[in-house]
């Protein structure tokens, strides 16, 4: 299979392929083996950069033979805000679900919560959700405290 992108739809390419590595190994501390058919994928693509007119974006390393993201590649790109945004996002639908379901526990019992229709649990989880959306909406963090 042979496939034609444009000018534009690599470098939009790139992007994704960012943020797919990104998402992978973020918070790893070490490659991990399981993960390397998609990192030698990305590399492929990385590859095909000088001749898509982008060589200033991608650059190869030829003692460790794979290719990297260039200062000028996170400079111009808009990953870091799509990025920022995710996180984001993800850290307050986390607080939030983690305290509502610690509040549940505290109130109904583990042993209730998980005899309780899946309906019945969405809806306790829920009314516990958005009292936590509004508090974080209105003060963020100012009101959350540690109690030892």
């Amino acid at each position: 299979m042979k496939i034609n992108i444009t000018k534009k739809e690599y470098r939009l390419l790139l992007d994704i392929l960012y943020l797919g590595d990104w998402m992978l190994t973020a918070h790893d501390q070490e490659e991990l083996p399981e993960k390397e058919k998609y990192q030698d994928v990305i590399q492929k693509f990385y590859s095909y950069a000088e001749e898509m007119g982008y060589g200033n974006l991608i650059e190869a390393d030829k003692e460790s033979n794979k290719y990297y993201e260039t200062r000028e590649y996170e400079d111009t790109s808009e990953v870091s805000e799509i990025i920022e945004n995710y996180d984001n996002a993800t850290f307050w639908e986390e607080l939030v679900s983690e305290l509502a379901m610690r509040d549940a526990k505290e109130t109904e019992g583990i042993d209730a919560i998980k005899k309780m229709s899946p309906e019945k649990r969405i809806e306790l989880l829920h009314s516990l959700e958005e009292k936590y959306h509004e508090e974080f909406m209105a003060n963020d963090l100012t009101n959350l405290k540690i109690k030892k």
